[in-house]
């Protein structure tokens, strides 16, 4: 169902009213509470959904970079930490605000804005190395060369069932003693 300003208004319009008994009134407060918990949880997807294509272009940007700064300049110089701390940021960006693209097309010119994404990146980089946060530039799903063969194997399509097997082999012949009543010879 979808959650509407207009329910919540309804709610509280028949909370104002005086003459309700109080187990109507418990009920339509928990009612209220809740519609305005789903309200901001859909605005929140909105916005996330607003920037998940953005989100996922600069991950990937950001995993090549990375890809190439590991071979030029090593696994822990600072160039590669910032392209590390830069995915993280894109990972773990808050969904509920707009977000602040890592590379815009033109360079930021708002100190707010410049401001504001240094706070996050470095709110982001400091759960990561307090350990709150996973480092995703280390997770799985990365591109990482660190990640054992066992792991990508794990991560592949299994094996299909044996009534799958069934379903897409070929049929089996009949048997020598079937009845060959319908069996149309066209050959």
């Amino acid at each position: 169902a979808v959650v509407s300003t207009q329910s919540t208004g309804d709610t509280k319009r028949l909370l104002k009213v005086q003459s309700l008994p109080p187990t109507v009134v418990q009920e339509n407060e928990r009612k209220l509470e809740m519609l305005q918990q789903k309200l901001v949880q859909t605005q929140d997807s909105k916005v996330s959904d607003k920037y998940k294509m953005v989100r996922f272009f600069e991950k990937r940007k950001l995993f090549r970079k990375l890809k190439s700064a590991v071979k030029t300049h090593g696994d822990d110089s600072p160039q590669v930490q910032k392209i590390r701390d830069q995915i993280n940021y894109t990972v773990y960006y808050p969904l509920g605000e707009k977000y602040i693209s890592l590379l815009p097309k033109e360079a930021y010119t708002s100190t707010k804005v410049i401001a504001k994404q240094q706070e996050i990146m470095t709110s982001i980089t400091e759960k990561v190395t307090n350990k709150e946060l996973e480092d995703a530039s280390r997770a799985e799903w990365s591109r990482d060369k660190s990640i054992s063969r066992s792991k990508i194997k794990s991560l592949q399509a299994p094996d299909l069932s044996i009534t799958e097997r069934q379903i897409h082999s070929k049929p089996d012949p009949l048997p020598k003693d079937a009845d060959d009543f319908f069996i149309i010879d066209r050959g």
